[in-house]
């Protein structure tokens, strides 16, 4: 049994550098003990992101995108800008949910509250996405969505689906548009 130990990566780790054998293997024993405690320890696997039960939630948000009348999916556009977009997306959709109630002015206050009412109240309304900026917002979709396509874009509609499961199928319940853009002339 001893002979097969000093074969081992381990075993001979420990021999060569005593300490940084053992230093390896006491880093083993904690993330084993916090595995088996299901804690989250990084560099390593997080329990909670592959171990914790899904809730369903009573419905469902699904974003869309309609370029010149067609549908737009994040697999026709290059892997970083389609994710970039359908990010942004994402974010315009649950900034209209809240009623533009952007998290800047609590995340200024609690990082930056030392700094003078005055300038976390600027530094909050320079960073904060208000409904007055939609307008611009859409001038970027359409010319962003003509440079990733490499094709003129004319027209770009948003669009919110709700959806619900019944009978283990999704079911479309409300879809609002979100945001409709046009080329400037």
């Amino acid at each position: 049994m001893r002979d097969r130990w000093n074969n081992t990566f381990l075993g001979r780790l420990v021999r060569r550098d005593p300490w940084l054998g053992w230093l390896f293997i006491g880093f083993a024993v904690v993330q084993s003990a916090a595995q088996s405690l299901t804690a989250e320890v990084t560099p390593f696997f997080l329990y909670g992101m592959y171990s914790d039960k899904i809730h369903p939630t009573p419905e469902y948000v699904r974003v869309t995108c309609n370029v010149d009348g067609r549908p737009l999916t994040q697999a026709e556009m290059p892997r970083y800008a389609g994710e970039l977009f359908f990010s942004t997306l994402y974010r315009l959709e649950d900034l209209d949910a809240h009623r533009y109630d952007d998290l800047f002015e609590p995340f200024i206050a609690e990082r930056f509250g030392g700094l003078p009412a005055e300038r976390q109240r600027a530094l909050s309304e320079a960073l904060s996405f208000a409904p007055e900026d939609t307008a611009a917002l859409g001038r970027w979709m359409v010319r962003y969505l003509g440079r990733v396509l490499d094709k003129p874009v004319q027209r770009v509609v948003i669009a919110r689906e709700k959806y619900t499961y019944q009978d283990a199928r999704p079911v479309l319940m409300d879809r609002s548009t979100l945001l409709i853009a046009h080329v400037q002339r």
